[in-house]
């Protein structure tokens, strides 16, 4: 059955660069492997099985036939969910910090930075939250909202310094441009954070399948 393996295998690996999750992957192989087995005790190859069709190509056959589910990344509307979530944080931290206390140039360290933290949890909590009611229906979204939960925060522990020191370097100004300039920051900071967590969370579900046992 090494022939027969050869063509599992390389199938698995066709499905997986295809998306497809794991559960399904494990059914589609376990027809495949009945198949051959069926085929083999006719004394019909593998290759005569395929009719000499390439295995990428009867793999992405079999799998579109079978209506298998596929992953997706789901990444623009990832984002647009998250920075959606993320605006009213943005807002809300403007209202109540910016335009209700005064904020001085001479202002200690600390407060600055406490400052800074409040919109940035403002910012995270808005996007998890709609990232993870308004996607429900996205497979892995699950293990995304826990990966941006973690990425997100050290996205923006690196780039508050940055808009800090940009902001140093206006005076502090309230300008239209300057303020546009720094939620542009911050924005291209959590868009990176999420794509990352993304990714990261889809990960495991896209590595190699245990081989399915002859006869299962």
């Amino acid at each position: 059955m090494q022939d027969a393996d050869d063509v599992i295998a390389t199938a698995e690996r066709e499905w997986r660069a295809m998306g497809v999750v794991p559960r399904d992957r494990a059914a589609l192989a376990a027809d495949l492997r009945r198949e051959l087995e069926a085929a083999a005790a006719d004394g019909i190859t593998p290759r005569q099985l395929l009719g000499g069709a390439d295995v990428r190509a009867f793999a992405r056959r079999l799998a579109a036939e079978s209506g298998a589910e596929r992953l997706t990344y789901e990444t623009e509307r990832l984002l647009r969910t998250a920075l959606a979530g993320a605006a009213p944080g943005l807002v809300l931290s403007w209202l109540l910090l910016w335009e209700q206390v005064p904020f001085g140039v001479d202002m200690p360290g600390a407060l600055l930075v406490a400052r800074h933290a409040i919109c940035a949890a403002a910012v995270l909590v808005g996007a998890l939250l709609a990232v993870r009611l308004r996607m429900r229906d996205v497979p892995g979204i699950d293990r995304t909202v826990w990966a941006m939960a973690l990425l997100v925060p050290l996205a923006g522990a690196l780039v508050t310094p940055l808009t800090m020191a940009f902001a140093w370097t206006t005076g502090y100004s309230t300008a239209l441009p300057v303020l546009l300039f720094e939620a542009a920051m911050v924005g291209a900071a959590l868009a990176g954070a999420t794509l990352l967590a993304r990714w990261w969370a889809l990960t495991p579900a896209l590595r190699d399948a245990q081989p399915v046992a002859p006869g299962h």
